[in-house]
């Protein structure tokens, strides 16, 4: 039996893409985003603006992602956003909402641009947990039964359905990386890597000091204050074990581009 996979579907300018755009302003960024080279669609999407267009974030998933986002609209509005924040459409310009915003900030480089990135064997337990230990992303059922296919058994070991996501993220990444889910597709590609100029990438293991870091260089010194710096948002309580040897090696070979480009 052909073991299924679930992949993204990329940005296209369909008619019923077009016609929810004379509605919803989600659909009008889907429209004008495709237009780009399809490398730069997630990038792009995942773009958040502060509303005074000082500092924009590019989102690379599982990699504190909610956390900095949130310190982004505590930014403008002097508080945390009550709900999920990547559904927010005020107190941040989030380009799936406001590209027509966000695109001649980025275009003209005005802003100070960051992002940041995790040391990929984290970064791939924690998509492996939020998807398929905690079941808490919202995305879960897309990969629910194309894990199974995979071999994926809830009786079994944490070790070994680990083995078995490995094996589902370097069959997905065989057949499309730019499709493969941006929870655990390379992290070069999820932000753009050397195609989006950067002023500072920070790594998730530094992140209070390296937030600290974007402010200040962003012109903001002295923000975010220690409560704000110290809160968190979206973590699993599930702990990682200890990875086996052969573990550790799979994730060297599928993330090889990201030890290289960010120096894990």
């Amino acid at each position: 039996m052909e073991k299924r996979v679930y992949l993204n579907t990329p940005e296209r300018a369909t008619p019923l893409t077009r016609a929810l755009a004379l509605v919803f302003p989600r659909y009008r960024a889907h429209l004008a985003i495709a237009r780009y080279p399809e490398a730069l669609h997630g990038p792009l999407r995942n773009m958040i603006l502060t509303t005074d267009k000082k500092f924009l974030f590019v989102r690379n998933l599982k990699c504190a992602c909610t956390s900095v986002a949130q310190v982004m609209y505590y930014y403008g509005e002097g508080r945390f956003y009550p709900r999920s924040i990547h559904r927010a459409q005020k107190g941040i310009l989030a380009a799936r909402y406001h590209w027509h915003e966000v695109e001649p900030v980025w275009k003209a480089g005005t802003a100070f641009t960051f992002t940041f990135t995790r040391h990929p064997e984290n970064r791939a337990y924690s998509a492996f947990t939020n998807f398929f230990v905690d079941k808490s992303n919202i995305a879960t059922h897309n990969h629910w039964a194309p894990m199974k296919d995979h071999g994926y058994d809830e009786a079994r070991d944490v070790s070994y359905n680990f083995d078995v996501f490995l094996d589902y993220v370097a069959h997905t990444m065989e057949i499309s990386p730019l499709r493969t889910s941006a929870h655990w597709r390379p992290q070069v590609l999820n932000i753009g890597y050397g195609q989006i100029d950067y002023d500072f990438i920070g790594k998730v293991e530094n992140l209070n000091a390296d937030i600290q870091t974007v402010f200040e260089m962003g012109g903001a010194a002295g923000f975010p204050p220690r409560e704000v710096l110290e809160a968190r948002f979206n973590r699993s309580a599930a702990k990682k074990p200890p990875l086996t040897e052969a573990q550790r090696a799979r994730i060297r070979t599928l993330f090889a581009a990201d030890f290289e480009a960010f120096g894990y």
